[in-house]
């Protein structure tokens, strides 16, 4: 995975547009990302959209579970004015439009997962079907990371050839074992529950770390010194300059 930068704009420049949105996505952009994070989960019709949370209320005009909305109610809800009034027209992207986005800006993409309950593998799989159709096979492929390891086995199914990351907030017991039978090249983890001795150990065993979510810049030098691959930022204003 040596395409992945030192740093990835978490869920685009959250912390300046409105999180998981077309805009997010163009400023990071605009501030010099050359890769974005992303969630991915499924409406009741089956259509993987990208939104954080399996709720709508904190991040959009709705209301209620997400896997309970259809695509089409989903693109009637303001998903820009909890951030500011200025992000009104922003609405709650298909993965389909999020990827044609970013892959015409010229970033990279890390896909995350986010499952409703009782539908990882399924989501892991339509979200799989859906990129493959949209994302240019020129480019490089996207990271697909998730929490949920039915999801990333079902990734591994669909997309073999596209590299997987396992998300978790600490370093699980049985690490080595999930990360060889997913197919994993990276483990995402909680920056606080690193180490540099910890760093040191999954390093060398042949895996990438990338640690989220970092937004003060001495603590991403002090992560990159330990030999931290990538670290996801709200802020990549803040991180960039340092690279």
């Amino acid at each position: 995975m040596s395409q992945i930068p030192p740093v990835i704009a978490h869920r685009g420049a959250a912390a300046l547009a409105p999180e998981n949105t077309l805009a997010a996505f163009r400023r990071a952009a605009a501030l010099g990302a050359t890769w974005v994070e992303l969630d991915c989960q499924l409406t009741s019709d089956k259509v993987p959209v990208v939104i954080h949370d399996l709720k709508l209320r904190r991040t959009s005009s709705g209301r209620g579970l997400i896997c309970r909305r259809s695509a089409a109610q989903l693109r009637d809800l303001d998903a820009g004015s909890w951030f500011d009034p200025s992000f009104s027209a922003e609405r709650i992207p298909t993965l389909a439009e999020a990827l044609t986005e970013i892959a015409r800006l010229g970033l990279g993409v890390n896909i995350e997962i986010k499952p409703s309950p009782g539908q990882a593998e399924e989501t892991g799989r339509l979200a799989m079907r859906v990129a493959s159709q949209v994302w240019p096979r020129r480019a490089p492929p996207p990271l697909v990371s998730s929490f949920a390891r039915a999801s990333l086995a079902a990734v591994q199914d669909e997309r073999p050839d596209w590299p997987r990351g396992l998300l978790s907030v600490a370093l699980p017991r049985d690490w080595r074992t999930a990360l060889s039978d997913l197919g994993c090249v990276t483990i995402n983890l909680h920056h606080l529950r690193l180490s540099a001795e910890r760093v040191a150990m999954i390093r060398e065993s042949g895996y990438a770390v990338l640690a989220f979510t970092v937004n003060e810049p001495e603590r991403a030098q002090e992560l990159w010194q330990w030999g931290v691959t990538s670290v996801f930022t709200d802020h990549p204003e803040r991180l960039l300059p340092l690279i």
